[in-house]
């Protein structure tokens, strides 16, 4: 699909000037801060109709490359990939999805660069994906990382890596940041994880999340309980799995789709500040798959 111009009139002599059109050029480089539902579903028409450009954007990544936020370096066209029918998984380069980039655009807008996270001590509960190597590379020795290896199809080299995020091993405040990338739909009790996560950040300590969000109500929609050890899972409706590296075959249960629920549950366990924040920028390869761009948690200990 090509970029849709308008071409106005120069002045005698000059050559004539393709522009972009303006809410395309809204989406160059947008983000968002939304403390609730209210706030948001406010937005939301505007912003559906800001994601029917969702494919204009990603041609002007595909046109021009992207800046990839925190190392700096441009991104060039040729070292793209961009699967179309969902870009919030799509626009590949140096390991990173749409959604990794927003995760690390939001540290930009805190006022964090690689500088200051080379000194904070960071988890992630994930080892074997393109983001936590592009992390290795620019953040060594400074990464806690790990793997919930129960039923897993593939065990990393480090075995020791395993960590249930509902009962993490790890000490009281001892970690500046936890970035969670996708994994809250997968954990089998949500309200838990997130105290283990407040439990493990130090005061000031910040939780980073991304997941699919049920960003249009209020409520989170459950989709498998778990009923204990040696217990057969409950199904409300059909199982549904996500692709897991560790589990090729079969993918990673879905229990949960948090709606804007997942503000009031963090907020109730103790994070001083919550809000979600929408980054919206092909400017820096960040593409939604239904809104503009990509909703980042943001929870503050």
């Amino acid at each position: 699909m090509a970029v849709s111009t308008t071409v106005s009139a120069a002045p005698l002599g000059r050559p004539f000037a393709p522009q972009l059109r303006q809410a395309l050029l809204q989406l160059h480089d947008d983000h968002r801060q939304f403390t609730g539902f209210e706030a948001f579903s406010a937005q939301l028409p505007a912003l559906m109709e800001l994601g029917r450009l969702r494919q204009e954007a990603a041609t002007c990544v595909a046109l021009l490359g992207l800046l990839e936020p925190l190392s700096g370096a441009q991104i060039e066209p040729r070292d793209l990939q961009i699967q179309r029918d969902n870009l919030r998984e799509s626009l590949l380069a140096g390991g990173c999805l749409s959604r990794h980039r927003a995760i690390t655009r939001v540290l930009e807008h805190l006022g964090d660069d690689l500088t200051r996270l080379r000194q904070k001590r960071i988890y992630l509960p994930e080892t074997s994906t393109g983001f936590v190597h592009w992390l290795q590379q620019h953040l060594p020795g400074h990464l806690e990382l790990s793997d919930f290896l129960q039923d897993a199809e593939i065990v990393p080299a480090d075995a020791g890596r395993h960590q249930n995020l509902c009962d993490l091993t790890y000490a009281d405040q001892c970690f500046d940041l936890v970035i969670c990338n996708d994994v809250f739909e997968h954990v089998y009790d949500l309200p838990r994880a997130l105290e283990e996560v407040w439990r493990v950040l130090r005061p000031g300590g910040r939780l980073l999340a991304t997941f699919p969000m049920a960003f249009g109500q209020q409520e989170n929609i459950v989709k498998a309980e778990f009923c204990g050890l040696n217990q057969p899972v409950l199904f409300r409706g059909e199982p549904e799995y996500h692709g897991d590296p560790i589990r090729p075959t079969r993918g990673s249960l879905v229990y949960v789709i948090p709606g804007w629920q997942i503000l009031d549950q963090a907020s109730t366990i103790g994070f001083s500040a919550v809000v979600m924040h929408l980054i919206s920028s092909w400017k820096h390869g960040v593409i939604g798959a239904d809104l503009p761009g990509v909703l980042v948690a943001d929870f503050l200990r």
